[in-house]
Protein backbone atom coordinates (compact mmCIF):
# COMPACT_ATOMS: atom_id res chain seq x y z
CA UNK A 1 0.00 0.00 0.00
CA UNK A 2 1.45 3.54 -0.76
CA UNK A 3 2.99 5.39 2.38
CA UNK A 4 0.09 7.86 3.13
CA UNK A 5 2.09 9.02 6.71
CA UNK A 6 -0.98 11.94 7.20
CA UNK A 7 -2.12 10.12 9.94
CA UNK A 8 0.21 9.13 11.96
CA UNK A 9 2.76 11.99 11.38
CA UNK A 10 4.13 14.06 13.83
CA UNK A 11 5.91 17.57 14.28
CA UNK A 12 8.36 19.11 16.54
CA UNK A 13 11.83 20.59 17.54
CA UNK A 14 11.76 19.24 20.81
CA UNK A 15 10.56 17.20 23.15
CA UNK A 16 8.22 19.50 25.14
CA UNK A 17 6.44 20.24 21.63
CA UNK A 18 5.23 16.63 21.18
CA UNK A 19 1.56 15.12 22.22
CA UNK A 20 2.40 11.97 23.96
CA UNK A 21 -0.84 10.51 24.76
CA UNK A 22 -2.05 11.54 21.41
CA UNK A 23 1.60 9.39 20.11
CA UNK A 24 0.79 6.19 21.92
CA UNK A 25 -3.12 5.97 20.77
CA UNK A 26 -2.04 6.47 17.15
CA UNK A 27 0.40 3.68 17.37
CA UNK A 28 -1.62 1.69 19.34
CA UNK A 29 -4.79 2.38 16.60
CA UNK A 30 -2.39 1.95 13.15
CA UNK A 31 0.73 0.35 14.45
CA UNK A 32 2.97 3.19 14.66
CA UNK A 33 4.04 6.81 14.44
CA UNK A 34 6.32 9.00 12.85
CA UNK A 35 8.05 11.87 14.66
CA UNK A 36 9.83 14.42 12.56
CA UNK A 37 11.77 17.28 13.16
CA UNK A 38 13.69 16.24 16.62
CA UNK A 39 16.76 14.82 14.91
CA UNK A 40 18.50 17.12 12.04
CA UNK A 41 18.52 15.54 9.23
CA UNK A 42 21.30 17.34 7.65
CA UNK A 43 23.37 15.97 11.01
CA UNK A 44 22.36 12.14 10.14
CA UNK A 45 23.18 12.34 6.44
CA UNK A 46 26.81 13.67 7.57
CA UNK A 47 27.17 11.34 10.13
CA UNK A 48 26.31 8.47 7.95
CA UNK A 49 28.66 10.02 5.16
CA UNK A 50 31.22 9.08 7.86
CA UNK A 51 30.31 5.69 8.83
CA UNK A 52 30.46 4.79 5.75
CA UNK A 53 33.88 5.80 5.12
CA UNK A 54 34.95 4.33 8.44
CA UNK A 55 33.27 0.98 8.05
CA UNK A 56 35.65 -2.00 8.14
CA UNK A 57 34.13 -5.19 7.49
CA UNK A 58 37.05 -7.18 9.32
CA UNK A 59 35.60 -5.74 12.66
CA UNK A 60 32.64 -7.96 11.52
CA UNK A 61 33.19 -10.89 14.92
CA UNK A 62 31.30 -14.00 15.99
CA UNK A 63 28.81 -13.57 18.88
CA UNK A 64 26.74 -15.60 21.09
CA UNK A 65 23.84 -14.18 22.72
CA UNK A 66 24.17 -15.40 25.56
CA UNK A 67 27.41 -13.25 25.89
CA UNK A 68 25.28 -10.70 27.45
CA UNK A 69 28.27 -8.65 28.42
CA UNK A 70 29.85 -7.69 24.18
CA UNK A 71 26.92 -5.69 23.85
CA UNK A 72 27.59 -3.42 26.70
CA UNK A 73 30.83 -2.15 24.23
CA UNK A 74 31.30 -0.71 20.70
CA UNK A 75 30.74 -3.98 18.93
CA UNK A 76 30.14 -5.23 15.41
CA UNK A 77 28.41 -8.48 13.90
CA UNK A 78 27.31 -10.24 10.80
CA UNK A 79 23.74 -11.80 11.26
CA UNK A 80 22.54 -14.26 8.67
CA UNK A 81 19.87 -16.50 9.78
CA UNK A 82 16.75 -17.97 11.54
CA UNK A 83 17.23 -18.37 15.00
CA UNK A 84 18.42 -16.54 17.99
CA UNK A 85 21.02 -18.75 19.15
CA UNK A 86 19.02 -20.03 22.31
CA UNK A 87 16.67 -22.33 20.93
CA UNK A 88 14.71 -23.35 17.86
CA UNK A 89 11.37 -22.59 19.28
CA UNK A 90 12.66 -18.76 18.98
CA UNK A 91 13.61 -17.62 15.41
CA UNK A 92 13.61 -14.23 13.76
CA UNK A 93 14.87 -14.56 9.89
CA UNK A 94 16.86 -11.93 9.03
CA UNK A 95 20.34 -10.44 7.28
CA UNK A 96 21.48 -7.59 8.94
CA UNK A 97 24.73 -6.12 10.53
CA UNK A 98 24.81 -5.08 14.03
CA UNK A 99 27.09 -2.10 15.38
CA UNK A 100 26.42 -1.35 19.08
CA UNK A 101 27.37 1.65 20.45
CA UNK A 102 26.31 2.39 24.22
CA UNK A 103 25.95 5.90 25.19
CA UNK A 104 28.72 5.15 27.62
CA UNK A 105 31.15 3.87 25.04
CA UNK A 106 33.32 5.87 23.09
CA UNK A 107 31.47 7.49 20.91
CA UNK A 108 33.23 6.13 17.26
CA UNK A 109 30.05 6.65 15.24
CA UNK A 110 29.21 10.68 15.96
CA UNK A 111 25.86 9.40 16.70
CA UNK A 112 25.96 9.98 20.57
CA UNK A 113 23.40 12.76 20.83
CA UNK A 114 20.86 11.62 18.18
CA UNK A 115 20.91 8.54 20.51
CA UNK A 116 20.50 11.17 23.62
CA UNK A 117 17.35 12.60 22.36
CA UNK A 118 16.21 8.83 21.20
CA UNK A 119 16.63 8.01 24.39
CA UNK A 120 14.96 10.88 26.09
CA UNK A 121 11.97 10.61 23.57
CA UNK A 122 11.40 6.76 24.69
CA UNK A 123 11.22 8.03 27.84
CA UNK A 124 8.50 10.51 27.39
CA UNK A 125 6.37 7.67 26.17
CA UNK A 126 6.73 5.60 28.81
CA UNK A 127 6.50 8.26 30.67
CA UNK A 128 9.64 8.02 32.89
CA UNK A 129 12.57 10.75 34.15
CA UNK A 130 13.40 12.17 30.97
CA UNK A 131 17.16 11.07 31.72
CA UNK A 132 16.03 7.37 32.63
CA UNK A 133 19.22 4.75 31.75
CA UNK A 134 20.13 7.55 29.36
CA UNK A 135 23.74 7.15 30.64
CA UNK A 136 23.51 3.98 32.74
CA UNK A 137 21.77 1.32 34.45
CA UNK A 138 18.77 2.45 36.46
CA UNK A 139 16.36 0.27 37.96
CA UNK A 140 17.78 -3.11 36.19
CA UNK A 141 17.69 -1.40 32.79
CA UNK A 142 19.98 0.04 30.52
CA UNK A 143 19.91 1.96 26.51
CA UNK A 144 21.15 -0.60 24.06
CA UNK A 145 22.39 2.08 21.63
CA UNK A 146 22.91 0.36 18.28
CA UNK A 147 22.73 1.16 14.29
CA UNK A 148 21.33 -2.07 12.30
CA UNK A 149 22.12 -1.95 8.42
CA UNK A 150 20.77 -3.80 5.76
CA UNK A 151 22.94 -4.18 3.23
CA UNK A 152 21.89 -4.15 -0.23
CA UNK A 153 21.95 -7.55 -2.11
CA UNK A 154 19.14 -8.85 -0.13
CA UNK A 155 19.13 -7.31 3.47
CA UNK A 156 15.95 -8.19 5.16
CA UNK A 157 14.10 -9.24 8.44
CA UNK A 158 10.76 -10.92 8.14
CA UNK A 159 7.22 -9.51 9.85
CA UNK A 160 7.36 -10.17 13.12
CA UNK A 161 6.03 -8.73 16.32
CA UNK A 162 9.09 -7.70 19.33
CA UNK A 163 8.84 -10.01 22.04
CA UNK A 164 12.19 -10.67 23.25
CA UNK A 165 12.51 -6.93 23.66
CA UNK A 166 8.65 -7.07 25.35
CA UNK A 167 10.24 -8.96 28.31
CA UNK A 168 12.74 -6.43 29.99
CA UNK A 169 9.89 -3.53 30.20
CA UNK A 170 7.23 -5.62 30.81
CA UNK A 171 9.19 -7.52 33.77
CA UNK A 172 9.53 -3.65 35.37
CA UNK A 173 5.41 -3.30 35.24
CA UNK A 174 5.49 -0.68 32.08
CA UNK A 175 4.37 -0.72 28.57
CA UNK A 176 6.91 -1.43 25.18
CA UNK A 177 8.01 0.57 22.70
CA UNK A 178 10.68 0.39 20.17
CA UNK A 179 11.82 3.60 19.18
CA UNK A 180 13.97 3.96 16.25
CA UNK A 181 16.00 6.77 13.73
CA UNK A 182 15.96 6.42 10.14
CA UNK A 183 19.52 7.07 8.82
CA UNK A 184 19.17 6.21 5.65
CA UNK A 185 16.23 7.19 2.85
CA UNK A 186 14.75 5.60 0.13
CA UNK A 187 15.28 6.71 -3.27
CA UNK A 188 18.53 8.28 -2.05
CA UNK A 189 20.72 4.95 -0.20
CA UNK A 190 18.42 2.16 -1.52
CA UNK A 191 15.58 2.07 -4.18
CA UNK A 192 13.63 -1.25 -3.37
CA UNK A 193 12.51 -2.76 -0.31
CA UNK A 194 12.49 -1.30 3.04
CA UNK A 195 10.62 -0.90 6.23
CA UNK A 196 6.80 -1.78 6.56
CA UNK A 197 4.13 -2.43 9.11
CA UNK A 198 0.95 -4.67 8.70
CA UNK A 199 -2.46 -2.88 9.56
CA UNK A 200 -5.27 -5.58 9.07
CA UNK A 201 -4.79 -6.87 5.59
CA UNK A 202 -2.56 -3.94 4.28
CA UNK A 203 1.24 -3.16 4.21
CA UNK A 204 2.39 0.38 4.96
CA UNK A 205 5.49 0.90 3.29
CA UNK A 206 6.01 3.67 5.10
CA UNK A 207 9.63 4.44 4.11
CA UNK A 208 8.53 5.53 0.66
CA UNK A 209 7.68 8.84 1.97
CA UNK A 210 9.99 9.39 5.57
CA UNK A 211 13.26 10.86 5.19
CA UNK A 212 16.49 10.45 7.39
CA UNK A 213 16.01 12.14 10.62
CA UNK A 214 12.89 10.96 10.93
CA UNK A 215 11.88 8.71 14.44
CA UNK A 216 9.21 5.51 14.10
CA UNK A 217 7.65 4.17 16.94
CA UNK A 218 6.05 0.52 17.21
CA UNK A 219 4.60 -0.85 20.58
CA UNK A 220 4.60 -4.14 21.35
CA UNK A 221 1.21 -4.95 18.67
CA UNK A 222 3.09 -3.79 16.00
CA UNK A 223 3.38 -6.27 13.40
CA UNK A 224 6.63 -5.24 11.61
CA UNK A 225 9.57 -5.82 9.08
CA UNK A 226 12.30 -4.82 6.37
CA UNK A 227 11.52 -6.21 2.96
CA UNK A 228 14.31 -6.94 0.81
CA UNK A 229 16.67 -4.23 0.33
CA UNK A 230 17.88 -3.54 -3.46
CA UNK A 231 17.51 -7.27 -3.55
CA UNK A 232 18.87 -7.37 -7.46
CA UNK A 233 22.00 -5.60 -6.87
CA UNK A 234 25.21 -7.85 -6.63
CA UNK A 235 25.58 -8.02 -2.74
CA UNK A 236 29.29 -6.61 -1.10
CA UNK A 237 29.43 -6.78 2.55
CA UNK A 238 32.82 -4.91 2.27
CA UNK A 239 30.92 -1.93 1.92
CA UNK A 240 28.33 0.16 4.18
CA UNK A 241 25.51 0.45 2.12
CA UNK A 242 21.53 -0.35 2.20
CA UNK A 243 19.32 0.42 4.94
CA UNK A 244 20.54 1.77 8.18
CA UNK A 245 18.64 2.64 11.28
CA UNK A 246 19.86 3.01 15.18
CA UNK A 247 17.49 2.34 17.54
CA UNK A 248 17.87 3.31 21.68
CA UNK A 249 15.63 0.11 23.19
CA UNK A 250 15.75 -0.41 27.50
CA UNK A 251 17.39 -3.69 27.98
CA UNK A 252 17.71 -5.70 30.91
CA UNK A 253 21.38 -5.12 32.65
CA UNK A 254 22.49 -8.73 32.92
CA UNK A 255 25.54 -9.51 34.66
CA UNK A 256 28.29 -11.33 32.44
CA UNK A 257 27.46 -14.85 32.92
CA UNK A 258 24.04 -14.17 34.27
CA UNK A 259 22.08 -17.28 33.45
CA UNK A 260 18.66 -15.65 32.82
CA UNK A 261 18.87 -14.39 29.00
CA UNK A 262 17.28 -18.48 27.92
CA UNK A 263 14.81 -17.61 30.88
CA UNK A 264 13.96 -14.35 29.27
CA UNK A 265 13.40 -16.20 25.61
CA UNK A 266 11.26 -18.55 26.79
CA UNK A 267 8.86 -16.19 28.74
CA UNK A 268 9.07 -13.94 25.67
CA UNK A 269 7.77 -16.97 23.60
CA UNK A 270 5.02 -17.81 26.31
CA UNK A 271 3.97 -14.86 27.12
CA UNK A 272 3.55 -12.96 23.23
CA UNK A 273 3.33 -15.80 20.64
CA UNK A 274 0.14 -15.81 20.42
CA UNK A 275 -0.83 -11.78 20.48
Amino acid sequence: MAADLSQVLFVASDLEGLPYPALRETVAARGLAIVRGLVDRDTVRARLAALRDAFDVRNDARHDPRDTDAVRRNFQKLQIGANSGVNSRRTLGRFMRVFYNPIFADDIYGLRASFVTLSRFRNRLYELPTEFAVQGTDDGLWTCARIQQYPSGGGFMVPHRDMYSQVATTDHGLDYFQVLLLLTEKGIDFHDGGAYVDVGDDRLLYEDSCRSGDIVVYDGRSMHGVADIDPMTPLDLTQFNGRAVGLASLFKHLAPGEADYAGMAERARSRFAQL
